[in-house]
């Protein structure tokens, strides 16, 4: 038998999109399951500050916002640039409003993420805790730009179906 025999040479994106979708799950169940085993509060400063310095990261080190430093509309720009199978949300990053002092993504669906700890059977007030502390990275992520990162509306908030940042 050989080797590639058990594998598809294609995938539709629906079927690469479920794949992705499950691994963004499964990063949120480790989150998830560190919120389960550590003391509260040695979660929330750990937990912040570890994902603080993985945002800085996705900046400087990976060039994720490359050339965007101080440009809200630029990092709008490349939010949305991230759509495709990779996104945490499903239907995807659209700019609701983009000036030079500032610049709204709307992100349709809910997120992967909170999906995860949905599965996992956390409560609704667990849920949106887990999204805050899993917002350092995207505040990380603004900050190393220059910018001021601030989640107008989550998923993981009753009522809202789709995030804002």
């Amino acid at each position: 038998m050989e080797e590639n025999d058990n594998k598809k040479d294609t995938y539709t994106y629906e079927e690469v999109r479920k794949i992705v979708e499950s691994a963004l799950e499964d990063r949120a169940r480790y989150l998830g399951f560190f919120y389960q085993v550590m003391p509260r509060e040695l979660f929330d400063l750990y937990g912040k500050r570890a994902l603080y310095a993985y945002g800085e990261f996705k900046a400087n080190v990976l060039g994720f916002g490359a050339g965007q430093k101080g440009n809200p509309a630029g990092m709008a720009e490349f939010l949305v640039s991230c759509n495709g199978v990779g996104n945490t949300l499903a239907k995807g990053n659209s700019i609701v409003e983009s000036t030079e002092e500032a610049a709204t993504v709307r992100m349709e669906g809910k997120c992967a993420l909170v999906q995860g700890w949905e599965r996992m059977g956390l409560s609704q007030e667990e849920v949106a805790y887990l999204c805050e502390i899993a917002s350092y990275g995207d505040f990380g992520h603004a900050e190393a730009l220059g910018l001021n990162g601030t989640w107008l509306c989550t998923s993981a908030q009753e009522g809202c179906d789709h995030c804002e940042f």
